[in-house]
């Protein structure tokens, strides 16, 4: 397995969870140190793509105000 940050080698390992003490497989990289267990990929995985931006484009004509409301 490659690591998702500096594409370096992986290896298991054995981590130990804090809550009810048991160890849980995982991957940690040679190079950089990164630790990708299945909370880690789960939680970088399970989430919704990015909204898309709904700022005014540069150079976008913007609103008129006159008399009280908009144009």
């Amino acid at each position: 397995m490659r690591c998702p940050r500096c594409k370096g080698f992986m290896v298991t390992t054995q981590l130990k969870d804090l809550w009810n003490s048991r160890h849980v497989d995982g991957w940690r990289c040679l190079l950089c140190g990164e630790h990708i267990d299945p909370v880690i990929e789960g939680n970088r995985t399970g989430h919704a793509p990015p909204v898309q931006s709904r700022a005014r484009v540069p150079g976008a004509p913007t609103a008129k105000f006159t008399k009280g409301r908009f144009r």
